[in-house]
């Protein structure tokens, strides 16, 4: 796909969770080495053993300034990342008058957010809008991407404008009951909230919807452009072997401080009137997500429908709110931007003051806390030029959270009271533990927060206008990153993520397992016995995987119940010839590889292994799939197939334990004695 070296340069990376960066640089790394090895390869020539080491950090350097981007909730995770890369990137070039330092600047680039909470470039259709019922008809369909390079279609509405009936959704199953007991009157409150917002439109409604649509259509291409200028701008000229940057006679290396700067007042606009397209998107976007985590205890807050239209109108329509009055000191344009720009983007977007506007209005100025709070993060926002100009990454890649979204008290009360999490206690117990617990060490609001943050966390991943392929599935964070990363990967790029094997045999995931076939590549299974987490049990398993575009028909690599790594290649070189070896060789976990411990997987087998582990009916691609250890297991469990009776047939059977260790010694049948 890439036959020129120059091609490797403009590759985009991304690593989702980034935790310390460790997938980023070794990507950058091994894409520096390939460069080299292919560009002297197109010249005819050889960098001299002295001379490579140098031009490779320039060529780590370049990448790393370049084509890097991450997101990380956690910012001193964050912190540490860009430590990580600088000490890999960082560049000295000797000159006349000394030395030249390039170091990486990743503004921009590298993001403290939450990579699964987030706005996105999806419409409602203009038939979901109009629909009648009882409640609004979007509410049962899924929005549809818009590309940038597409027309909006006619009459449709970004997602974003548009309420849920999942949002602030509190107080469910038993494990609510003590916030319903708490606050039972914010929740009713908060329940005919949510049936008043999210009733059938009105003709105007929609009319409002499209101009805020077209308005967004506007700063959204602006920002396009606007990022797309800064990061040119903050990104310093560096040549590399065999590739001279045009600008690097022209200016050189500039410092981070007035990188920072040009981010801070031309993007970010702090201290600044005139409220770049970002700030104003953002602000809506992040007013959209705060609606599924709104604080039970200032329901009253809550917009009803023309108050949510009209402060997206004060956001993104031109001169809605041309001044909020007073004196103020902050600069109408950024001072790095020129004077003729800022005026001719003014006049094609108009003018809103953020910053006047959350610290004048206490609804935005509680949006604004809780996106910092939750830290949404709006992909296509943040990224717009990268999607603007290529339509996604052109490699994801990382190891997401192994996570599961529920809520427990626990959390909260356990260091206060260590009862709730040594003793299983009565409900009686906990109802009285609680109530004196939260009163002793005013953990009231602490508690409320701590289920806000799981309900609302579990209600966005599971909505159908969210993630569609989760419905009914138990949200684990792994498993609501995948459609997340095969979203953001470019049509013919590719995603490598490592995560648990739950995707793969849960009996409930048929859908995402739907989505997720013809997306798979590669399927290489780990049995954690080797401690290659070695945070995590020995038992654990996990696999590699590899996706791309999905494609037809449905066909991709597995090898299952590996050890190693290097099982990989070693099976992929392997002859063919000789038994293949078990899961212990010699006392020891078996590491070395075979020819048939390859199997490639198509829609055949994933037939058979819908009949044989599934339903009556189970479509092939919502199939389970086994960990086969080996290619000739496949036709044992053709013959399985082929059997006329099975167990199901026969009349009247159970299952019998004959000996268990552990029922054996509950039921006092054997016990333990200590070696004399």
């Amino acid at each position: 796909r890439h036959p020129r070296a120059e091609d490797l340069l403009s590759l985009t990376i991304c690593e989702p969770a980034m935790g310390s960066a460790a997938f980023l640089n070794e990507a950058i790394n091994q894409l520096a080495e390939r460069y080299l090895a292919r560009r002297q390869q197109e010249l005819g020539e050889r960098i001299p053993h002295e001379r490579y080491g140098w031009e490779l950090q320039r060529v780590r350097m370049f990448i790393a300034d370049n084509n890097v981007f991450g997101v990380d909730l956690n910012p001193v995770a964050l912190e540490l990342a860009e430590v990580s890369l600088w000490l890999n990137a960082i560049f000295t070039e000797p000159t006349d008058q000394g030395a030249r330092v390039f170091v990486p600047w990743f503004g921009g680039q590298l993001c403290v957010g939450n990579s699964l909470v987030g706005a996105r470039r999806q419409v409602f259709l203009a038939g979901a809008l109009a629909g009648r019922g009882k409640r609004g008809a979007w509410l049962d369909e899924e929005p549809v991407r818009v590309g940038f390079s597409e027309e909006r279609p006619p009459g449709s509405a970004y997602h974003f404008l548009l309420p849920d009936a999942g949002m602030a959704v509190y107080g469910e199953g038993n494990e609510g009951k003590p916030v319903r007991a708490m606050a039972g009157e914010a929740l009713k409150r908060i329940e005919a909230w949510r049936r008043e917002i999210t009733r059938p439109l009105s003709a105007d409604e929609r009319r409002r919807l499209a101009r805020l649509s077209d308005a967004v259509d506007r700063l959204w291409a602006k920002h396009a452009e606007l990022l797309a200028d800064i990061r040119r701008r903050t990104t310093d000229p560096l040549s590399v072997y065999g590739r001279p940057h045009p600008e690097a006679g022209e200016r050189g290396p500039t410092t981070t401080r007035e990188k920072d700067e040009i981010w801070s007042k031309e993007m970010a606009s702090r201290q600044v009137r005139a409220s770049s397209p970002y700030r104003r998107l953002k602000l809506a976007m992040d007013y959209w997500c705060a609606l599924w985590f709104w604080p039970i205890e200032q329901a009253e807050l809550l917009p009803d429908r023309d108050e949510w239209l009209t402060d997206l109108a004060l956001l993104l329509e031109p001169d809605v709110l041309p001044s909020v009055g007073g004196p103020d000191q902050r600069d109408l344009f950024a001072p790095t931007m020129p004077a003729d720009r800022a005026r001719a983007l003014l006049a094609e977007v108009g003018f809103a003051d953020v910053e006047k506007l959350v610290a004048k209005w206490e609804r935005f100025r509680l949006v604004d806390a809780l996106a910092r709070r939750y830290r949404f993060h709006h992909w296509e926002l943040e990224f717009a030029d990268v999607f603007a100009e290529r339509g996604g990454f052109d490699l994801m890649l990382g190891n997401p959270p192994w996570i599961r979204v529920q809520w427990s008290e626990k959390d909260v009360l356990g260091d206060a009271d260590p009862s709730f999490v040594l003793r299983k206690l009565s409900a009686a117990e906990a109802t009285e533990r609680r109530a004196k617990t939260l009163q002793r060490y005013g953990l009231r609001g602490a508690y409320l927060a701590e289920h806000e943050k799981a309900a609302g966390t579990q209600a966005f991943l599971s909505a159908r206008q969210n993630h569609p392929e989760l419905r009914g599935v138990k949200v684990n964070l792994y498993k609501a990153f995948l459609p997340v990363v095969w979203t953001w990967t470019r049509r013919d790029g590719v995603a490598g993520l490592v995560h648990p094997e739950g995707v793969y045999d849960d009996p409930k995931g048929g859908r995402l397992r739907e989505a997720l076939y013809p997306r798979l590549r590669r399927h290489y299974q780990f049995v954690n016995e080797l401690q290659v987490f070695a945070e995590v049990d020995h038992h654990q398993r996990f696999s590699l995987n590899v996706y791309a575009a999905p494609r037809e028909p449905v066909r991709f690599e597995h090898v299952a119940n590996l050890f190693a790594a290097s099982t990989i290649e070693a099976s992929r070189r392997h002859p063919g010839t000789g038994p293949v070896p078990g899961l212990k060789e010699g006392g020891t976990w078996a590491t070395a590889g075979h020819r048939d411990r390859v199997i490639e997987v198509g829609p055949e087998e994933l037939a058979l292994f819908a009949r044989l582990y599934d339903p009556p009916g189970t479509p092939a691609r919502q199939a389970r799939l086994p960990a086969l250890h080996a290619r000739p297991l496949l036709d044992v469990l053709r013959r399985f197939a082929r059997a006329e009776r099975r167990l199901g047939d026969v009349a009247e059977w159970f299952p019998h334990y004959v000996w268990d260790e552990s029922r054996a010694r509950k039921a006092g049948i054997i016990a333990r004695a200590e070696p004399a």
